[in-house]
């Protein structure tokens, strides 16, 4: 396919267009292409690389690179009425916008694929990338039967973001996607139309936050089920060995089940296996497998 054009600020049509694809691609994946971090830059202007292939009347094919931790999170899709596995599309937009991250000095780029397909294991293969880290998604019915014992509190807006923001990224230091918040991080996914205050659930110990679970609910969608996730749960360094996470996690569940949701998921890193033990002996079982592909681009000669 002829090479894809790459822009920095998509304008508000092509946002709606962006937004009709992955409403086409989730009806027949079950799930939408851009995760929450890429799709807050792309909806709010944020800073982006986007390459998108037009059609009659929808876009055939969109990728979109987002800063994070100092490098790029790469997600991109094609128009379910235009996959064939020999057509090129998903490799001409990936490959464009690739190529614009080395335009831009290059760095740590990582392609997360949903569900991933041996055709996307051959891609990132002739793209240069390789296996870097496998998400589990992880889901069940609720109630638990199971007791909370510890004692949570649902969030304060306007007191308690810096204190979310501590636990956060103490807890997730090491991690590129989730670590490193700042306060626009946090302030953006608040004000979405989903976020509710009583969602997160915060617990405290010695005057301090200890420990955290941010819940998310999700409308049904194609005939399926509402849902409730495990958004983000995060226990400070301090207060770890204590089986919060566990507490934490039953806490949310509780929470999602008083908002009148009776199914429940997260996502887990697949090398994690004391946490996706501790998952399943909570009843979870696995449901979807990403995957990420990653290296680090050199800049392009001249640049």
């Amino acid at each position: 396919m002829p090479a894809v054009p790459v822009v920095r600020h998509v304008d508000d049509a092509t946002v709606a267009q962006v937004a009709a694809l992955a409403d086409h691609a989730a009806a027949v994946d079950g799930y939408r292409f851009l995760s929450d971090h890429l799709w807050l830059d792309l909806a709010s202007g944020g800073e982006l690389l986007a390459a998108a292939v037009p059609g009659s009347d929808h876009l055939v094919a969109y990728a979109q690179a987002s800063p994070a931790s100092g490098g790029w999170t790469i997600e991109a899709t094609v128009h379910p009425e235009h996959r064939r596995a020999d057509d090129g599309l998903l490799a001409g937009v990936v490959q464009a916008v690739l190529d614009a991250v080395r335009h831009e000095g290059g760095g740590r780029v990582t392609w997360w694929t949903h569900d991933v397909s041996t055709n996307e294991i051959s891609l990132a293969e002739k793209l240069g990338l390789t296996a870097d880290r496998d998400l589990l998604q992880m889901r069940r019915q609720l109630p638990t039967g199971l007791p909370v014992m510890v004692e949570t509190r649902s969030f304060r807006p306007g007191a308690d973001e810096q204190a979310l923001l501590d636990v956060n990224n103490r807890a997730f230091a090491q991690h590129h996607e989730q670590g490193g918040w700042l306060l626009d991080t946090l302030q953006r996914r608040v004000r979405q139309a989903w976020f509710d205050p009583d969602g997160i659930r915060l617990h405290e110990r010695d005057g301090r936050l200890a420990a955290f679970c941010w819940t998310k609910l999700h409308d049904a969608a194609n005939g399926g089920v509402a849902v409730g996730e495990i958004y983000v749960i995060a226990v400070d360094p301090d207060f770890q060995g204590l089986g919060l996470g566990k507490q934490l996690t039953l806490a949310g569940l509780e929470s999602i089940e008083q908002r009148g949701v009776t199914a429940a998921m997260l996502y887990v890193d697949g090398a994690n296996t004391a946490a996706v033990g501790m998952y399943e002996r909570l009843g979870f079982s696995r449901a979807r497998h990403d995957r990420a592909f990653g290296t680090i681009l050199p800049p392009l000669v001249g640049d």
